[in-house]
């Protein structure tokens, strides 16, 4: 009997054995008016993230959690929720979507001049990337 818990065990162990995943995805996306950027999906068991590569030639979190921002993770998409961020000249609530299963940038958002409020906000702001694997 403690010879058949032994075998059910090594069963078990090696049935759930590490498989290869999109842990290390990478995209890259052209962004009009920041250049070109890359994009990592960095998915582990618990918990995932989003990098992205500095000028420097390091990832670094692409969205901090912050009062003003805060990430989500669906299945191989990356969403990105700001409120009163700002975005060259102008203040921004919305939102950036990453998709790594089909490869694609967009970000959606409300805008104002600085110093007014979300209620003096208009709708509409659009951007979009042209985006392909690495």
């Amino acid at each position: 009997m403690r010879m058949v818990k032994i075998l059910i065990g090594f069963v078990l162990v090696f049935s759930f054995q590490a498989q290869q995943s999109f842990a290390d995805e990478e995209i890259i996306c052209r962004v009009k008016g920041s250049g070109q950027k890359v994009f990592r999906l960095d998915s582990g068991i618990f918990s995932s993230s989003v990098l992205v590569l500095n000028s420097s030639g390091q990832f670094v979190d692409w969205c901090p959690e912050t009062d003003s921002q805060k990430p989500s993770f669906g299945r191989d998409t990356a969403i990105c929720k700001f409120s009163g961020t700002r975005l060259g000249n102008i203040l921004a609530w919305g939102e950036t979507v990453i998709d790594f299963a089909q490869p694609s940038w967009k970000r959606r958002y409300r805008f104002a001049k600085l110093g007014q409020t979300w209620k003096e906000s208009q709708p509409g702001g659009r951007e979009r990337a042209t985006c392909r694997l690495r």
